[in-house]
């Protein structure tokens, strides 16, 4: 996998944001389960705050995506396959990264899902097969400005490794049935 540096360059976390990246290295680390990816998802929320944690896998046209792990205040949602035009997701997979800190539901009118969960806020970023192309997206949404987007960043980008390892092998054993 590609090595992707972080967009805050003179961000260092500080002793409870290194602990945290220690547990995500340690997450990575570990046996994958059926369960991994809604795992990693809680994970992620459960330390950045988030309120939605998104991990989808792109479809080969890049047009859509299919939800694996969906999470609303840390608990599971159902999976969903969706269109990415009109939508922040649209933008990740253009840019690799993007961040809108507020009024996301302003700048994107077209998509209804942020406008029902009252989402204001949204940073997103591309995971990429072992091709370096683009393979999937995880999202972070909320309802108020993300708080310490940076240590977000770091942490996903930690984690990317073996989300893009669990999506690949997901995309390969499903692609069929899921219909991208």
């Amino acid at each position: 996998m590609e090595y992707r540096s972080i967009h805050y360059w003179q961000y260092e976390p500080d002793v409870q944001e290194a602990t945290i990246l220690e547990e995500a290295i340690a997450f990575n680390d570990s046996i994958k389960s059926e369960t991994f990816l809604t795992d990693v998802a809680d994970f992620i929320g459960a330390h950045t705050g988030a309120k939605f944690v998104l991990i989808a896998i792109l479809s080969d046209d890049l047009k859509k995506a299919q939800s694996f792990a969906f999470l609303k205040d840390r608990v599971i949602l159902p999976n969903m396959t969706y269109a990415l035009c009109g939508t922040p997701c649209d933008q990740v997979v253009t840019q690799r990264f993007c961040y809108y800190p507020l009024n996301v539901t302003q700048i994107f009118p077209d998509d209804e899902e942020l406008k029902n969960q009252h989402i204001e806020s949204y940073l997103g970023s591309m995971l990429l097969s072992h091709k370096n192309e683009p393979l999937g997206l995880i999202a972070l949404m909320d309802e108020k400005p993300l708080a310490n987007v940076a240590f977000s960043e770091h942490l996903i980008l930690v984690l990317s490794p073996a989300i893009e390892e669990e999506l690949t092998k997901l995309k390969e054993e499903s692609l069929q049935t899921i219909g991208l």
